[in-house]
């Protein structure tokens, strides 16, 4: 296995927020770019497949933290569910 571990390796928890991967803004307006930067790293592929999720679910940013998908607005059409 040594070839596999990190050279510093650190405890890993089950919904443990690896901050040092990157985090959003404290006001909660992080934009899509910005949390493209580390969400990428975090979700992998399936950031893009996330934020729209987000957009529909919780456009309003309710739940929210430090590494949360960023809202991103929805076409009001979508809104409807149309």
């Amino acid at each position: 296995m040594a070839p596999y571990v990190s050279k510093s390796p650190r405890a890993a928890y089950l919904n443990y927020r690896d901050l040092d991967i990157g985090t959003n803004n404290n006001k909660g307006n992080t934009s899509y770019a910005q949390a493209s930067i580390w969400g990428v790293k975090y979700f992998k592929n399936n950031f893009n497949r996330l934020v729209q999720v987000k957009a529909s679910v919780d456009p309003m940013n309710f739940f929210r933290n430090e590494q949360s998908i960023p809202p991103i607005s929805v076409p009001w059409w979508k809104k409807r569910g149309n």
